[in-house]
């Protein structure tokens, strides 16, 4: 009896996984490219996608999540606090870690600075906490391109990622700001192309679209929304190249992300 009763002392008992956040990715968009910078824009939207370990799933294989955001402007002040937001995550492939992101908006007069940013998860299941921060740098207003998203179908709805299927077509929409609105009017022309891995042409001529207008109120906009397409023919990888170039202030912006595309 006393010896299997130290036997027993010495098996180790089944512990619950902690309640932590990992593979925190700032991206474009949930299943889009990396983000490359933590510099952001007015008018940009900074999205961040990460994982949830450890979360306890209720009797129907359901988790329950509530998040938490709050943004600090440089002078300490929060500009951005979300109530908390109860989301349910079904958890058909078994297992304790569930997918999911969220962005925050600056506004067209944000200050330019150093902002932070705090995420902050509750598993409802178990009432642990987990939380992250991040540092986010607001740049003043410049011609950029920004917010770029991807998507499968034409109505850009259903999000899109960087490895895709031979025979699909990808669906693209961005934003642009920081143009010439000196002369009351607006002057600009995207360029779209798909290029090999290393940068190359691969013959094919490029997708423009042309984004002009003479009406002041229209002119007086800040920021102008162009949407594209890249039919997927073949497997490989590539580059999806965009510029957009501002007639009449004589300035090009771009933006590149790889594509990879498998037989189905």
């Amino acid at each position: 009896m006393r010896l299997a009763f130290l036997l027993l002392l010495l098996v180790p008992l089944p512990t619950l996984a902690k309640l932590e956040i990992k593979n925190i990715q700032p991206a474009h968009g949930p299943l889009g490219p990396a983000r490359t910078s933590d510099d952001v824009y007015p008018l940009d939207e900074y999205l961040v996608r990460y994982q949830v370990a450890g979360v306890k799933a209720n009797a129907d294989g359901k988790a329950e999540l509530e998040v938490f955001v709050r943004l600090i402007n440089p002078d300490g002040k929060v500009v951005y606090e979300t109530k908390p937001t109860a989301r349910k995550f079904d958890l058909s492939l078994g297992g304790d870690v569930v997918q999911t992101f969220g962005f925050v908006t600056f506004s067209e007069k944000a200050p330019p600075g150093e902002y932070k940013l705090t995420v902050t998860v509750r598993d409802k299941g178990s009432n642990e906490t987990a939380s992250f921060e991040r540092k986010i740098t607001c740049k003043p207003a410049s011609f950029q391109i920004i917010v770029p998203r991807f998507f499968h179908d034409a109505d850009l709805n259903v999000p899109a990622g960087t490895t895709l299927v031979a025979g699909e077509t990808l669906h693209y929409r961005f934003r642009v700001i920081g143009f010439d609105v000196s002369q009351k009017r607006v002057g600009l022309i995207m360029r779209a192309v798909v290029v090999d891995a290393d940068g190359k042409s691969l013959g094919a001529k490029p997708l423009e679209v042309k984004g002009e207008t003479a009406d002041p109120i229209k002119a007086d906009a800040r920021r102008a929304t162009f949407a594209g397409l890249a039919a997927l023919s073949r497997p490989g990888e590539f580059k999806l190249r965009i510029e957009v170039e501002d007639t009449i202030g004589k300035k090009l912006t771009t933006f590149e992300m790889p594509i990879k595309v498998v037989a189905p």
